[in-house]
């Protein structure tokens, strides 16, 4: 997916559902979506890190019917972890010394690496959701499926 005024490509290297994240557990009923997200620029540019609160979050169906439900559920935004990684630190499982997502700047050619996640209903039917860019994403060409890549080419190991 190309996005926004910071121009950008986002690929969702892994997705998955589990009750924990980072910040706390998701309370009952309620389960994350985590997402692992590569970020790169404009070639030969670098760029602001984009803040995945600003800029993504996860549509599915029946989101915004949760969302009148239950007050925790978001359809216009995502938490995430904070800071970007390079594929080094990823390998490393080194955290401690990421690129801020808070007008952090990423180096031109350089891949990064930062975790998303969205509280969702345990029993959300997730099959058709999508990655989209910002609060006024719809099912749109600013999109991409939230499937699982079959072969992520540049996953760090």
């Amino acid at each position: 997916m190309k996005t926004g005024p910071y121009p950008h490509s986002v690929q969702i290297v892994d997705a998955l559902l589990s009750p924990d994240a980072p910040q706390a557990p998701a309370p009952q009923g309620l389960t994350y979506v985590q997402l692992l997200l590569k970020v790169t620029g404009t070639p030969g540019r670098p760029m602001k890190a984009p803040h995945p609160q600003a800029y993504w979050v996860v549509q599915y169906d029946g989101c915004k019917e949760a969302g009148k439900t239950e007050t925790k559920i978001s359809c216009v935004s995502m938490d995430d972890g904070g800071q970007y990684f390079t594929a080094e630190q990823m390998r490393a499982r080194d955290f401690s010394a990421g690129v801020d997502n808070q007008f952090g700047d990423l180096k031109a050619d350089t891949p990064y690496w930062t975790r998303a996640w969205q509280l969702v209903p345990e029993k959300t039917d997730l099959s058709r959701a999508q990655l989209c860019e910002g609060a006024t994403a719809s099912h749109s060409a600013r999109c991409a499926a939230t499937t699982r890549p079959s072969r992520p080419a540049a996953e760090p190991a």
